[in-house]
């Protein structure tokens, strides 16, 4: 005959909310459970790393990865999620030798140092934090075009020697002048409302948005096909991410196109721009000057074809490099890779995690140029194992 309950002091210590007793074998309780290994390979500031700490996380902190990639592949293989910002290189050969994976996090907006095909094919989920750094590198691009306007390096170096040659100084200023702004997303539309109030006009030129997306008329912004975008600029501004139909999108036949005395400003990604061909324009005077915070080669080699071109201001990447814009892209980050490890779906994924699904194609997720459209509202959800899907090209 059937039983009815256990009455509750009869059953066990668990049921009844107690912990287990000890065991005979060794006379201690049951270990804890595992807590997740967070491996943060690069720096991190300290807000995402609570959060990570916070979420019950395991944080193993090696922000020398870069420079130890023995250490780093030796720390990968017990670490459940990967931190980097963009000097790791997560490839087939990394992810291999870390069978515990779930999760990578790109301390950043770009992913060209992550290898969303490989990461889908293992089931490894890729966050990034989009749009987080879109204010200070709007920012930024803003004081490297006044910067090349009223020549700032030369008359700080003249300043710091001693010089004083205020006639060999003199700048121009920006009311009159016309921005052309080369891939308008997150940041590009972060920027326009910076640049209205001081230029004369302002145009963009997307390679996978037309004339007809609404967005244009939105910001208040005209759209040209590139080689009239390239013919009427003062200033070109260049944030498109690098994919294969960017790469040396601006080689030396275009970038001749620019009309004589124009300044190029580069903040998207290395690689679009010839920078040889760009150094010979500024030699011969067609160009009258340049600002870079992006390099093909990062960081570049000993016979960089721009270092010491006058007019060409180099920086080393650091475009969104705020304290406020580094603490929203830890946090994001951290929130998303907690959000993967308990297996909810992040809020921002360029790989989600699942069954091995169709390739990305290369770079699609690291598009710093590109924002939201109307399109983009109305698009499919990811595939589990696939790049979240996005709007037919224009």
């Amino acid at each position: 005959m059937a039983q009815g309950p256990l009455p509750r002091d009869e059953r066990g210590p668990a049921a009844q909310g107690h912990p287990p007793p000890p065991t005979v074998a060794t006379g201690r309780p049951p270990a804890e459970p595992r807590r997740p290994v967070v491996l943060v390979a690069e720096f991190c500031p300290p807000e995402g790393l609570r959060t990570l700490e916070a979420g019950g996380c395991r944080v193993v902190y090696a922000p020398d990865g870069p420079r130890e990639p023995g250490r780093l592949r030796r720390l990968v293989r017990s670490a459940d999620a990967l931190l980097v910002r963009n000097q790791v290189r997560v490839d087939e050969e990394l992810l291999a030798g870390a069978p515990r994976l779930k999760v990578v996090g790109r301390l950043g907006t770009g992913l060209d140092n992550v290898d969303g095909a490989a990461a889908a094919r293992r089931g490894v989920a890729v966050v990034y934090a989009p749009g987080a750094n879109a204010r200070a590198v709007a920012e930024f691009v803003l004081a490297q075009m006044l910067a090349l306007a009223r020549r700032l390096p030369e008359a700080a170096a003249m300043g710091a020697s001693g010089t004083w040659l205020r006639p060999a100084l003199v700048g121009e200023e920006l009311a009159h002048r016309t921005v052309g702004i080369l891939g308008l997303g997150r940041i590009g539309q972060a920027l326009v409302p910076l640049l209205r109030p001081l230029v004369a006009a302002v145009a963009t030129h997307h390679p996978r948005r037309g004339p007809e997306d609404p967005g244009w008329r939105r910001l208040g912004v005209r759209w040209m096909p590139l080689d009239d975008l390239l013919a009427w600029a003062d200033y070109l501004v260049v944030l498109l991410p690098l994919r294969p139909e960017t790469r040396g999108l601006l080689d030396a036949a275009r970038l001749r196109r620019l009309k004589r005395g124009a300044r190029l400003v580069v903040t998207g990604r290395g690689g679009v721009v010839d920078e040889a061909a760009l150094a010979g324009l500024l030699r011969e005077g067609h160009l009258a000057g340049a600002a870079l915070d992006v390099r093909a080669l990062e960081p570049p080699g000993p016979c960089d074809p721009l270092r010491g071109l006058p007019g060409v201001v180099l920086t080393p990447h650091v475009a969104g490099l705020t304290v406020e814009a580094q603490t929203r892209v830890a946090t994001q980050v951290a929130a998303d890779v907690l959000r993967v490890l308990r297996g909810q779906p992040p809020r921002h994924a360029a790989v989600l995690p699942g069954p091995p699904g169709p390739a990305p194609s290369p770079g699609a997720s690291a598009d710093r140029g590109r924002g939201p459209t109307a399109a983009d509202a109305a698009a499919p959800a990811a595939t589990p194992g696939t790049l979240p899907p996005r709007p037919p090209s224009r």
